[in-house]
């Protein structure tokens, strides 16, 4: 049987009996827990370079707004992505 609010069938990601958290969102908590040790683990420092600026910031800093880059690209792609695709319903 397909769930009609979002075309999954029954079982997967959570399944049916709302027992328990869906699995998208323990695996969002694990790949957040992975990231945060390798923040963790990357104290040292290193030299940024961006345009014309040369800084020396801790790794985890790098890491860090790589992380949060990479987030505001992804959001960005999916609003483009689900507008097209909605113009040309």
């Amino acid at each position: 049987m397909i769930d009609r609010r979002n075309d999954i069938p029954d079982g997967e990601f959570g399944g049916d009996d709302d027992s328990g958290p869906p699995i998208a969102l323990i695996l969002a908590g694990v790949v957040a827990i992975l990231c945060l040790i390798f923040v963790i683990q990357n104290g040292e420092k290193v030299t940024a370079q961006f345009l014309w600026v040369d800084q020396e910031i801790r790794l985890w800093v790098a890491i860090v707004i790589s992380i949060v880059l990479g987030i505001l690209l992804d959001r960005l792609f999916s609003i483009w992505w689900r507008r097209t695709r909605r113009d040309d319903d």
